[in-house]
């Protein structure tokens, strides 16, 4: 069975050398180990466990201890072995490819040729357990059932990209990355949208401002937030839903009944977007006259919508072309540097965007 991604609590200090060990073997770290700090947080451990495994790999020879400075990595370390030759990718998406954004759809069709002209074949595995909050036995058995494989994580949560980062396993992340974890990553910069965002919405007059959030446990959610709330004054309400037509009825019945209710409204999903055109009608709100929306997303169908919607067009290809580099570098056995490329979408104006309404309007 392969070596867990966290110590088990069980002979803790044990799996902790395991880990490491087959961290130094596959060349994850090079030169020398991140710091305890760091190290611990990705293993989820104690520093008295770390520092027990750490004096334990010292004495079999693979690293150098010395009081006050970096624990760094022997050369020529006995026993080490290389990783296998990695002949594919395999792409992780959270759900059936054909229920997700046409984008995203049409950069993962894209992707396909250009990892083959570097001889690297393209699979997809949608769904299943390692999406959800134990994602360790799941990832386990993929992992042990794809040997040769780099992987590309697509909607990842935090558990997700820890075991990835942890383990050493050769992996890009289709997305954000969260704080902390040492993946590349190919994305579109959620947090410079939001800043354009919050100034277009400032610069038409609006000081009352909300974010229609769909929760995916990914680390755009946080990225949006933070820098739509940075940039705005006051901060956004921020109206969380599910994807459901349900639940996104209900947050914007909530926002009809403010007393002061926002006259912007930041959609994060495209597909929220015509629900909000529908609904906002039928609880008396006008588009734009009562209420700005911009959308963080693009999708072809927007563009069929009355009013034209203001929204972020994103080049598809160039997230193709990013990954494909970042994979070929890895099948390569280049080391997996923790580089973060983010891409900034156009924004398209649209007449969904306006001032708010004066007072007696």
């Amino acid at each position: 069975m392969a070596t867990p991604l966290v110590p088990q609590r069980s002979s803790l200090v044990a799996q902790t050398v395991a880990v490491l060990e087959r961290g130094l073997s596959e060349g994850r770290w090079h030169g020398q180990l991140p710091g305890q700090h760091a190290l611990c947080a990705q293993l989820m451990i104690s520093r008295t466990t770390l520092r027990a495994a750490l004096q334990e790999i010292a004495q079999r020879g693979l690293i150098d201890l010395a009081q006050g400075l970096p624990t760094t990595i022997r050369r020529n370390r006995p026993g080490a072995r290389k990783a296998p030759a990695i002949t594919r990718a395999v792409l992780l998406l959270p759900e059936p490819l054909w229920r997700l954004r046409p984008a995203i759809a049409r950069w993962a069709g894209e992707l396909r040729p250009l990892l083959q002209r570097g001889g690297l074949e393209l699979e997809l595995r949608e769904g299943g357990p390692h999406y959800g909050r134990q994602p360790a036995r799941s990832l386990e058995r993929l992992l042990t059932a794809h040997p040769r494989a780099a992987w590309v994580l697509f909607g990842s949560s935090l558990a997700m990209q820890q075991w990835f980062a942890a383990r050493g396993v050769p992996a890009v992340l289709a997305g954000s990355a969260f704080p902390g974890i040492e993946l590349p990553s190919v994305e579109y910069d959620h947090a410079a949208i939001a800043q354009h965002a919050a100034a277009q919405l400032a610069a038409a007059g609006h000081r009352r401002t909300a974010i229609l959030l769909q929760r995916t446990g990914s680390a755009a959610d946080r990225a949006t937030c933070d820098a739509f709330a940075r940039a705005g004054t006051p901060a956004p309400l921020v109206l969380e839903h599910d994807g459901s037509l349900p639940q996104i009825e209900a947050r914007l019945r909530r926002l009809a009944q403010l007393a002061e209710r926002p006259t912007a409204l930041f959609v994060t999903k495209s597909h929220a977007v015509p629900a909000a055109l529908t609904i906002l009608p039928r609880l008396g709100l006008e588009i734009p006259r009562d209420l700005s929306v911009i959308c963080r997303e693009d999708d072809p169908f927007l563009g069929f919508l009355v009013p034209a919607v203001a929204r972020y067009s994103s080049d598809a290809s160039a997230i193709a072309r990013k990954l494909a580099r970042a994979l070929t570098r890895l099948a390569a056995g280049q080391p997996a540097r923790a580089t973060h490329e983010r891409i900034m979408p156009r924004f398209v104006d649209g007449h969904s965007l306006g001032p708010p309404r004066g007072p007696g309007e």
